[in-house]
């Protein structure tokens, strides 16, 4: 039987690729975006794969409540102000537009009674205790959630995380749906603005500077290709429905250091400068890495390598570059 779905954010990164996999299951998605960031060309073209099961409604989900969309089965929420540097200099931006837009589509996913609630959240939630060193590596999804100081900007994305997985458990009780809350683990792919790592090393290294800056060289992450988030946050919707939701971590428990991402962003692009070492921003953890033992055992482990997933991101990039570039007469 075919599920309805509303995803969120439709056209962003993680969004993006779910929606495709609904679609490609042989369910139908209604996708709300403001298109902002781009990538409604994207969904249309995504929507003429599918005809008939792709709904697009261009809609400002901080603005006000969602239009009706008729009967939703499960609601997929990724929508939301991300990004360290945009977050750093717009925290009210970030709270604001995050909290609002989690409570309005709460508030629709219990008007549709939808069955499942599924909300992105962030390793962001619980990174304070990893900088004081009060949580375990890998941590797991049973920990303390928090922000180190109120007052650094910085945090602000955190603590919308915190707040909209509280809603998300209190809108639960109210509406009776499955709450599934996914934190969301360093996701990367072609698609990704030059607002994280991946990306922005990348780009550094098409415009060939050189030295090729790294900040936070000693730092390390847990890599996840959007393919295989897709696929894992559909593992743990379906558990939701089938009454095993709470909280998911949905990454991977492989380390990488930020130098030997740079060094393999050189290797993939051809990039012969030299690495400079610079600080890490402001708040940034040393470590992070997340106990994905729940996810293994639905039965998930990635299958896009970290330097296969790179070498599509780069020609995806070096693609878009050339087609934007303006014809010479």
């Amino acid at each position: 039987m075919s599920t309805r779905h509303l995803v969120t954010g439709a056209a962003g990164l993680v969004g993006y690729a779910y929606t495709g996999l609904c679609l490609e299951s042989g369910d139908s998605v209604v996708g709300v975006d403001d298109g902002r960031k781009g990538g409604l060309e994207d969904l249309a073209d995504l929507g003429a794969r599918h005809p008939g099961r792709l709904e697009v409604v261009r809609a400002d989900l901080a603005a006000a409540p969602l239009p009706d969309v008729g009967g939703i089965d499960v609601v997929a929420h990724f929508a939301a102000v991300l990004g360290v540097r945009h977050v750093t200099d717009h925290p009210w931006q970030t709270i604001a537009e995050n909290l609002r837009s989690t409570l309005f589509v709460l508030e629709a996913a219990g008007a549709a009674r939808a069955r499942a609630f599924l909300f992105a959240s962030s390793s962001e939630a619980y990174a304070f205790g990893i900088e004081e060193g009060w949580l375990p590596l890998p941590t797991p999804e049973n920990v303390p959630l928090g922000i180190l100081d109120p007052a650094l900007p910085r945090w602000s994305y955190a603590a919308s995380k915190l707040a909209g997985e509280a809603a998300v458990f209190a809108a639960a009780r109210q509406f009776g749906f499955a709450p599934v809350v996914a934190r969301i683990h360093n996701v990367y792919g072609p698609r990704m603005p030059a607002t994280h790592v991946i990306p922005e090393l990348l780009e550094r290294c098409l415009r060939r500077e050189d030295p090729l800056l790294v900040p936070g060289h000693d730092q390390t992450r847990s890599f996840l290709h959007v393919d295989d988030a897709a696929r894992a946050l559909r593992l743990v919707l379906n558990a939701g429905l089938r009454c095993d939701g709470g909280i998911w971590n949905v990454g991977w428990d492989e380390e990488v250091r930020i130098g030997d991402l740079a060094e393999l962003c050189r290797r993939t692009s051809a990039h012969g400068a030299r690495i400079e070492v610079r600080a890490a921003p402001v708040g940034s953890v040393d470590r992070r890495v997340p106990d994905v033992a729940r996810l293994r055992a639905l039965g998930f482990t990635p299958q896009v390598p970290l330097a296969v997933g790179l070498d599509g991101c780069w020609r995806a990039l070096t693609e878009r570059t050339r087609r934007d570039q303006p014809r010479r007469g």
